[in-house]
C-alpha cells in the first residue's frame, strides 16, 4: 500500500491562476506469490481525488469545490523487480460526467 499526495499549480488558457490537490492512495495484492516479486501476479487498486484550491477562475465564473474522483481496478504481472506490466479499467467522475477507460500500462523503477 503507497499514497502519494500532489499540490498543482495550474495556468489554464482563459482562466485565472488555479491551484488542485490531488491524493492518491494505491494497494497491490499479490495473488501467487507473497511479495512483488518475479513472475508475481497481483491486483492493483487506486483511487484518486482531485479537489480545486479555487473556485474562483476569472471573468465571474466558477467551479465545483470537488474536481473529480478516478477509481482504478486491473491485474498485474512483475517480470522483473524493476519492470511490472498492468491491464485494468479505470472510471473516472465529475459532477457533470463520468467515463471508464481501459488501461495498459509499464511500470519502471530504477
Amino acid at each position: 500500500m503507497t499514497h502519494r499526495f500532489r499540490y498543482e499549480q495550474r495556468f489554464v488558457e482563459n482562466q485565472d491562476f488555479r491551484t488542485r490537490y490531488r491524493y492518491n492512495l494505491f494497494i497491490n495484492v499479490p495473488l501467487n506469490k507473497k511479495v512483488l516479486e518475479e513472475k508475481a501476479l497481483y491486483a492493483a487498486f487506486y483511487n484518486e481525488l482531485f479537489i480545486n484550491g479555487q473556485q474562483n477562475i476569472g471573468n465571474n465564473r466558477t467551479v465545483e469545490l470537488f474536481d473529480r474522483n478516478r477509481t482504478y481496478l486491473g491485474l498485474g504481472y512483475v517480470l522483473k523487480p524493476s519492470v511490472r506490466f498492468q491491464l485494468g479499467w479505470m472510471n473516472q467522475k465529475t459532477t457533470n460526467w463520468g467515463k471508464g477507460q481501459l488501461q495498459l500500462s509499464m511500470h519502471h523503477n530504477f
